[in-house]
C-alpha cells in the first residue's frame, strides 16, 4: 500500500539561502535608515539661530546708524574703556617726558647752619681751591728780577681793582717751598654762592708758614668757567694745637710672640715688600690679603731693618696670662723698619695685621702711622 503523505508541518521546506549581495544592500539600507534618524533627532547647535516667534519685530540698522539695546551698550561700553585707557597712557607719557626735562622741586629740609656746616653748596669747591693756590704762589714767590712778570700774571687772574703787586714793595725776595689748601673757607657777603675766601697755606724755603686768604669769585657754578680773584689777600692765624689726652684701655703686648716674629717673618717680609718682589711676598702674605700687602713700595725704600715688634694681644687679656693663639685667631703688630733712601736712614712704623694658619703666621694687611700711647703736649722748642 502507498504511504500516507506527509502535511506541510511535519514537513517544512528550507528556506531559500540569502545571497551576499542581498545581506550587503540591506547592511546599506540600514545605514541610510540610521543617518536619517539622527539627522530628525533635534539638537542644540551655536550655529542654529532661534527662530522669531510669530509677529516679533527686529531692527536692521540702516548703513551709519548703531544698533540699540544691549548689545549696542556692550559695544559702546568696550570702545570706552579702550578710549580710556589710550588716554591714559598718552598722558603718562606725557607727564614722564615733562618731568624728565622739569624736575620738581625736592625739599630736603636742610637748614642754613647745616648747609654751613657740611660745607653743602653748589660752588665748585677743588676747582677754586687750584685757582686759588694758584695765585697765593704768585704773591708769595718775590724776585726783584721778575717783578713785572709777577705784576702781569697776577693781573691776568684779579678783577680790575686789585692789587697787582699782592702788596709787595718790590724789595727782598722769598720763595715758595709748598702750598695746601688749609681747610678755610667763608663766603663772600657781596657775591652770594658765587664767591668765598680761600685759605691756602704756604711754607716758604725759609721754613716760615703763613695762611693767605684769597677771595674767589665764580661766574658758572655748573662749569667752574669765569674764576676771578675779587679782592686784595691777607694771612690768617694759624689754628691753635691742643693737648691729646693717652690713649684709654690700650691692648697689651704678647712678649714672646713679639720676639718670635721679629725675625721669622717681619724680617723677610719687609725686605720683600721694600722692593715689591711678588715671588717672595707670596710666601708671607695670607690667601685673600690686602692690595696693600701685596703691592709694596716697589724699591721706594730699601735696605729694611726690623728693630721693634709689638704684637697685641686681645682685649681684656693681660700679657701675664699665657694666652694660647689658635688657627684662624687675627691681630695686628706694630713694627719699627729702618729704610735706606740714598745715603740717609729714616726709621718708620707700621700697623701690620697678622692672621694664624696650620702653617704658622702670615701678613694679611699693613697699614703705616701708629699711634702715640702716651699723649700729652709736645714741647714748645
Amino acid at each position: 500500500m502507498p504511504a500516507p503523505a506527509q502535511s506541510p508541518a511535519a514537513h517544512p521546506q528550507a528556506a531559500p539561502t540569502q545571497t551576499a549581495k542581498e545581506k550587503k544592500k540591506q547592511e546599506k539600507e540600514a545605514k541610510r535608515k540610521a543617518k536619517a534618524a539622527a539627522k530628525a533627532k533635534p539638537g542644540k547647535s551655536k550655529d542654529v539661530a532661534k527662530p522669531a516667534a510669530a509677529g516679533e519685530r527686529f531692527d536692521v540698522p540702516r548703513p551709519g546708524g548703531r544698533l540699540s539695546g544691549g548689545r549696542a551698550t556692550h559695544v559702546a561700553a568696550r570702545m570706552t574703556a579702550m578710549v580710556t585707557v589710550s588716554l591714559l597712557a598718552l598722558g603718562t607719557v606725557g607727564v614722564m617726558a615733562y618731568t624728565a626735562g622739569h624736575p620738581a622741586p625736592v625739599e630736603t629740609g636742610i637748614t642754613d647752619e647745616q648747609v654751613s656746616q657740611f660745607r653743602l653748596t653748589s660752588f665748585p669747591v677743588e676747582r677754586a681751591i687750584a685757582f686759588a693756590d694758584r695765585y697765593a704762589r704768585l704773591c708769595a714767590n718775590q724776585n726783584p728780577e721778575q717783578a713785572e712778570q709777577r705784576r702781569q700774571a697776577i693781573a691776568r687772574l684779579s678783577s680790575s681793582g686789585v692789587d697787582t703787586t699782592c702788596g709787595w714793595d718790590g724789595k727782598g725776595s722769598q720763595v715758595v717751598a709748598y702750598s695746601v689748601w688749609s681747610g678755610y673757607m667763608e663766603p663772600i657777603a657781596e657775591y652770594p654762592q658765587h664767591g668765598y675766601y680761600i685759605g691756602i697755606q704756604v711754607q716758604l724755603t725759609t721754613g716760615a708758614l703763613r695762611t693767605l686768604s684769597v677771595p674767589v669769585w665764580v661766574d658758572d657754578l655748573k662749569s667752574g668757567n669765569g674764576m676771578r680773584v675779587v679782592g686784595d689777600v691777607g694771612t690768617l692765624p694759624q689754628p691753635d694745637q691742643a693737648t691729646p689726652p693717652t690713649v684709654k684701655d690700650p691692648l697689651q703686648v704678647d712678649s714672646e710672640l713679639s720676639g718670635d716674629l721679629q725675625g721669622k717673618l717681619f724680617a723677610d717680609f719687609f725686605t720683600s715688600w721694600g722692593s715689591s718682589n711678588g715671588t717672595t711676598l707670596t710666601r708671607y702674605v695670607a690667601p685673600g690679603a690686602s692690595n696693600a700687602a701685596r703691592a709694596g713700595l716697589r724699591g721706594a725704600l730699601d735696605s729694611p731693618k726690623v728693630s721693634d715688634v709689638k704684637v697685641l694681644l686681645p682685649k681684656g687679656v693681660g700679657a701675664t696670662d699665657g694666652h694660647k693663639w689658635k688657627v684662624d685667631d687675627v691681630t695686628w703688630a706694630r713694627v719699627s723698619v729702618q729704610w735706606t733712601t740714598g745715603s740717609a736712614h729714616v726709621t718708620e712704623r707700621y700697623r701690620v695685621q697678622i692672621v694664624l694658619t696650620d702653617q704658622g703666621w702670615f701678613v694679611k694687611d699693613i697699614r703705616a702711622g701708629v699711634p702715640d700711647e702716651a699723649g700729652g703736649k709736645a714741647p714748645a722748642s
